[in-house]
């Protein structure tokens, strides 16, 4: 997509800067590092502060190469569109090239997200400021986030990959991320201000935010939970024309949850009798219908809640009002207008999706009028259908998604056919309700079944874990009374706990080659304590080409690396050369519980770090909002709360996950049986997100999954009413409304 001249112009002297920037986050980074007592680092950072020093002297331009040389290729990507294609990372083995995230690029992308979150706080109104003139640039009337090539998130991975240049450990790594981060903000802060004043000097006008302003004390504002019996027809009470008794909110004007009267249903119920309509209202209802079937596909480049005016049900109110005879009538008329001005003006609803939606207004309306238990639930059909709207709305996070336009063209034909019919009622929407949630479950399962090759790979790997970690007991159980080196106790419990587990999993467990494994182990055990004897020796010496022929077989089937292996036959070689040398060791005695107890603390081995961490996944952008600080700092949830979230994690659930350095908007298509592996569709169809449980527990604890929606469509948009209701008593005490 080529990119408006006028952006790329102040592209590219913002570039043509990062030399300097980068050159003065060196140098600042260096000094915090002098200073390490003072920069905030704990004791373990600051035993790096050493090394990080040394390496950034020795390699400083390498270290600001890789910045600019990054930046450059990220902002580029930003322009295109393009998703970020991150470096290979390599697949385990066993996983037939499939590559999964775990617990070691969780740790990145937390990191990423806490100096992300860094710069963003520190040059939050600057950053803004520079987006209403970038969004000028692009030609946009109103200011989006996405006009700014030049996010926190660019500059994080950036730092980040200038980092990984210089130094190896992952904590050294962290270390130089957080320190240069600090750094940058406040040298962002000060060249986001310098590039807006320069625009501005060059004549280009700042851009204007739709912003909604919430007065003093609207945070206070009463809460109506829409699941609660009655609470949409206790709205009634506060719009003009009806009685103040009628429908009522007992406390709503209280702050609490609203608590409506049972005698409400009852009332509202009497006043929804059928009533004759004025010749004026249909005509109102058929001149909006018109307007509807009219309205101009959405311009993404105007303001994301335009919808033509003559649209919008809330400025034909005054002629359906006239022409409605009975006050309830005009009471629903005026809160379906209101509801819907609410629905049509939420920032969350897709720009694709306002005309559906908008669509839909005289159906409901009609619906409102005739069917008294609209609103006295909102497991009503209409509600219902307009909140599975709101959520296929946000179900993909780019525009040209081939999955994205085929639910909106679903929704589109259900919803026109709807509003065609004449005389629509909750058995029409409940039909259209239906015809949606199929799609959507049809398309889960298309790339349910487009996934198989992975699902089987995972519950594979799965099933392999399970194995390896059962027979590493039984194997290390077997070595207790054995004394040997660290690296062939290591190499016996995992490495070859490995080979068993495959070979089981893909000959058999009776086959003939997974028994020659099996007595592998209690070959190479033997050989480990040979008694002092000719025999012995002798038996040793004629079993030692079959057990070395069957290790390498073993080690190759799990693809051990060469060194690897050759490291543990130097290892082996040696012990059998002892044992083959007669008189070198005293006779076997048995040893003691103390000194089988002492042994296994001598031999004891940190863990080897497992394989490289590995992804599946191609991150979009659109979606990109930056980790609320409050979050980051509190560490996010309990370990507890994290894993219960994961386990309360079902298929065809969409959720938005920090990974990669970016927010992607996921849905759950499998769990394997044990829960140890999830596969996610992303925002690319073609490609999946492969995640541990032990990652995302990672990330739910870091506060990095979020669900796409926390509230539904409607409940925004009541909430969005009791604001307006709060700002008119603050206004105007006398308003009849919030009496």
């Amino acid at each position: 997509m080529p990119t408006a001249p006028l952006l790329q112009r102040f592209v590219d002297e913002e570039l043509s800067r990062s030399a300097a920037l980068v050159s003065r986050v060196l140098a600042g980074a260096l000094q915090l590092l002098r200073e390490s007592k003072e920069s905030g680092l704990n004791a373990s950072e600051r035993g790096h502060c050493v090394e990080l020093i040394a390496a950034l002297q020795k390699q400083g331009d390498l270290y600001q190469n890789t910045f600019v040389d990054a930046l450059q290729r990220l902002v580029g990507e930003e322009l295109q569109g393009a998703s970020r294609v991150d470096l290979p990372l390599g697949a385990p083995p066993g996983f037939d090239g499939l590559e999964l995230m775990d617990e070691s690029l969780v740790d990145v992308d937390i990191e990423l997200s806490r100096a992300m979150q860094l710069i963003d706080t520190t040059a939050e109104w600057e950053l803004r400021e520079l987006q209403t003139f970038t969004s000028t640039l692009l030609g946009h009337a109103h200011v989006t986030a996405d006009t700014n090539p030049f996010r926190p998130l660019t500059y994080a991975n950036a730092l980040w990959q200038a980092a990984c240049a210089v130094v190896t450990s992952q904590i050294q790594r962290a270390t130089l991320l957080q320190l240069s981060a600090g750094v940058a903000a406040g040298l962002l802060k000060n060249a986001w201000a310098a590039a807006a004043t320069r625009l501005e000097a060059q004549g280009v006008e700042p851009g204007t935010y739709r912003t909604i302003v919430l007065p003093a004390g609207s945070s206070r504002a009463p809460s109506v939970d829409v699941t609660r019996p009655g609470a949409l027809g206790g709205l009634l009470a506060r719009m003009p024309g009806g009685s103040p008794g009628e429908g009522r909110m007992g406390d709503a004007t209280s702050g609490a949850d609203n608590v409506v009267d049972a005698s409400d249903a009852e009332k509202h119920r009497a006043r929804r009798a059928p009533s004759a309509r004025g010749a004026e209202f249909e005509e109102t209802l058929l001149r909006l219908e018109v307007a509807l079937r009219q309205l101009p596909p959405i311009d993404p480049r105007l303001p994301p809640s335009l919808v033509e005016a003559a649209a919008r049900l809330v400025h034909h109110r005054q002629g359906l009002v006239a022409g409605a005879s009975a006050g309830g009538d005009r009471q629903v008329i005026e809160l379906l207008s209101r509801l819907f001005e609410a629905v049509l003006s939420d920032p969350r609803l897709s720009p694709s999706f306002r005309p559906i939606v908008a669509r839909l207004q005289v159906a409901a309306l009609r619906v409102a009028l005739d069917d008294a238990t609209m609103l006295e639930t909102a497991a009503h059909e209409v509600w219902q259908l307009l909140d599975r709207l709101g959520d296929a709305s946000v179900a993909y996070a780019q525009p040209d998604d081939t999955r994205g336009l085929a639910l909106q063209t679903c929704c589109q034909s259900t919803v026109e056919e709807l509003a065609r019919t004449p005389a629509p009622d909750a058995t029409l929407f409940r039909r259209a309700l239906n015809r949606i949630d199929a799609f959507m479950a049809e398309q889960f399962q298309t790339q349910l079944r487009a996934a198989q090759p992975a699902t089987r790979t995972l519950d594979l790997a799965e099933r392999r874990g399970l194995l390896e970690q059962r027979l590493s007991q039984r194997l290390a159980d077997q070595m207790v009374s054995i004394h040997t080196t660290p690296g062939v106790r290591r190499f016996v419990t995992g490495n070859w706990s490995k080979v068993l587990a495959e070979a089981m999993l893909r000959f058999g467990e009776d086959a003939e080659r997974t028994e020659a494994y099996l007595r592998t182990v209690d070959d190479l055990l033997w050989s480990l304590q040979v008694p002092d004897h000719p025999q012995s020796r002798q038996r040793l010496v004629s079993l030692l080409p079959v057990l070395l022929q069957r290790l390498r077989a073993g080690m190759e089937l799990i693809d051990l690396p060469r060194a690897d292996q050759q490291g543990l036959l130097d290892e082996l070689m040696a012990i059998h050369a002892e044992a083959l040398r007669p008189g070198s060791r005293h006779p076997a005695v048995a040893p003691t519980p103390e000194e089988i107890v002492q042994r296994m603390r001598d031999e004891i081995v940190t863990d080897v770090p497992g394989p490289r961490p590995f992804s599946d996944s191609l991150i979009d952008l659109s979606t990109m909002d930056t980790v609320p600080a409050d979050v980051m700092a509190s560490g996010g949830e309990p370990a507890d709360e994290a894993g219960k979230r994961v386990e309360n994690l079902r298929a065809a659930e969409r959720v938005r996950l920090f990974i990669h350095g970016r927010w992607a908007r996921c849905q759950l298509l499998w769990r394997s049986d044990q829960g140890q592996y999830f596969l996610f569709a992303g925002d690319n169809p073609a490609r999946n997100h492969s995640i541990t449980r032990r990652a995302l527990e990672r990330l739910s604890a870091a506060g990095l999954i979020a669900q796409v929606q926390p509230k539904p469509l409607l409940q925004r948009a009541v909430d969005q009413l009791m604001r307006e209701f709060s700002t008119a008593a603050a206004s105007d005490p006398r308003d009849p409304r919030v009496a």
